[in-house]
């Protein structure tokens, strides 16, 4: 699964909007979980300005 690369600070305002902490972020834009939580917060993530590495 691909990375999915956010802006400066963008790791901290996902977690708060997803009330998690920020490792469970970190981990699922890093593609290592794919839980339902996981699968939604790289949704966000690409909505609000992400973009997938190669």
């Amino acid at each position: 699964m691909q990375k999915i690369i956010v802006d400066h600070g963008e790791k901290k305002r996902l977690a708060q909007l997803f009330k998690c902490s920020h490792v469970t972020i970190r981990e699922a834009l890093a593609g290592k979980t794919n839980s339902i939580l996981s699968i939604k917060i790289r949704a966000a993530a690409l909505n609000r300005g992400g973009v997938k590495s190669a």
